[in-house]
């Protein structure tokens, strides 16, 4: 095989791999395996947090939670016990880290957001900065739908950049906003924090 066969071979096999997202999954694992993302637990990443906290215990105080990239289970900390209810998924990584907080309300489960299916319905579905990356934002919300009780809400934070925002211009088609808040830390961090329900035609 040429050098040339070699490249297009391995340019092919990492397109392959990509699509399925078997790199996506890799790449988080050892990311949180080597600690990349210990950050988010620092004093200057509470605020959109404890905003999602208050938003669930508010509107679903005694509810079943779905939390959509749980991560190792930072928002969960933030609930306190206030819920009926939780499940989180995410790659197998940081569920490995989270799985010391399960209990006999709370779960988290190995798997892709992309992937995740249940007959379980949710009284609030949490995407922690984790729905701008799925491939499809808005199909990964109307799949998700399916998942929620009849009064079901999302919960929805995102880090301010042009592709988030492009994101919630593409919600605003979808959903109604109950409540919206931004937040700015002080290191000029930026976050929208919005509580969605479909809109009915």
């Amino acid at each position: 095989m040429s050098r040339s066969d070699a490249t297009w071979t391995f340019r092919i096999a990492r397109a392959t791999r990509r699509l399925l997202g078997i790199d996506r999954e890799r790449r988080w694992n050892t990311q949180y395996a080597n600690g990349v993302w210990d950050g988010l637990h620092r004093l200057d990443e509470m605020a959109h947090h404890a905003v999602l906290a208050g938003y669930s215990t508010r509107l679903t105080p005694a509810g079943a939670l779905l939390d959509v990239g749980c991560g190792d289970g930072l928002f969960h900390e933030h609930l306190n016990g206030r819920y009926g209810s939780y499940v989180g998924i995410d790659f197998a990584e940081p569920v490995r880290r989270a799985s010391a907080k399960a209990d006999a309300r709370t779960r988290f489960i190995a798997v892709d957001m992309h992937e995740f299916t249940t007959d379980e319905r949710f009284d609030a579905i949490v995407f922690n900065e984790s729905l701008y990356y799925h491939r499809d934002p808005i199909s990964c919300l109307r799949r998700y739908e399916e998942m929620l009780t009849d009064a079901g809400v999302f919960l929805v934070s995102m880090h301010r950049t042009p592709k988030s925002d492009a994101i919630w211009e593409q919600c605003a088609a979808h959903y109604e906003a109950m409540d919206a808040v931004t937040i700015t830390n002080a290191n000029a961090v930026t976050w929208t924090t919005k509580v969605l329900t479909p809109k009915t035609t």
